[in-house]
């Protein structure tokens, strides 16, 4: 339990007091809870929306389902979109990608990709209604934070081991934490049908696309990483589920 709380109160704005969260970091056993943290986020987001639908029409409730979601999450996972968005381009030196990911100024290609990727989660909402949009609202948190759990499992960490809050959460994560984050992921995913799991398997490779891609240009993966596939993982889950010609 104590886990569980420390995933909550790591990926989003909720603080729970000491005696909850315990005096440590965050350990590999609140990584595995990240999917079940995607749980709850989807519940309030299915929620939120239900009663939004009663007096605004679907554009702007999209809208403000996303702006919702921002703020729960304190806008963490975006803000490591936009910090990669300027640090893993182009020709530059390791010590410099790092550099320029912990520089809190955010250049024109981070405001770029950080606009297009609300654009794209409220367009992709937009077009989605009925229990399809239900179905997207629950399973795209779940699936963006299992994505993380999966490559913090595989990739190592890029700052010394014993170091920074991701740090604590990656030196023991194994395959019994990501055992378990699966299973809860697995769940949400079939109960969503043929999308939720075809979700799933593209969640894989677009996680797995963004980390490699990483790795070649850092020696390791940082927590702007870990956000960055989160953001893609989600958006590509939305996009799916509002190709609807695959239904």
């Amino acid at each position: 339990m104590t886990a569980l709380m420390q995933a909550l109160s790591f990926l989003t704005i909720v603080r729970l007091p000491a005696r909850t969260v315990g005096d440590g970091a965050p350990t590999a056993w609140a990584a595995a809870w990240f999917p079940l943290v995607g749980v709850v986020l989807g519940v309030g987001l299915v929620g939120l929306d239900l009663l939004l639908a009663f007096v605004l029409p679907r554009q702007v409730g999209s809208t403000l389902l996303v702006v919702a979601w921002v703020a729960v999450t304190g806008a963490l996972h975006l803000d490591g979109l936009m910090d990669c968005a300027d640090a893993l381009p182009g020709i530059r030196q390791e010590a410099e990608r790092l550099r320029i990911l912990k520089d809190p100024a955010i250049g024109a290609f981070g405001v770029a990709a950080g606009c297009l990727a609300l654009l794209l989660k409220v367009t992709a909402l937009a077009s989605l209604d009925g229990l399809t949009r239900l179905q997207a609202m629950g399973l795209t948190p779940v699936l963006g934070r299992w994505a993380a759990l999966l490559v913090m499992a595989i990739y190592p960490y890029a700052i010394r081991p014993d170091v920074g809050t991701g740090a604590g959460m990656t030196r023991t994560l194994g395959l019994r934490h990501l055992a378990v984050g699966t299973a809860v992921t697995l769940v949400v995913a079939a109960a969503c049908g043929f999308l939720g799991m075809a979700a799933m398997v593209l969640v894989v490779g677009v996680a797995l696309m963004i980390a490699g891609y990483a790795r070649r240009r850092l020696p390791g993966l940082t927590g702007d990483v870990y956000g960055t596939v989160i953001e893609c993982a989600e958006i590509a889950t939305l996009l799916l589920f509002s190709a609807r010609r695959i239904v």
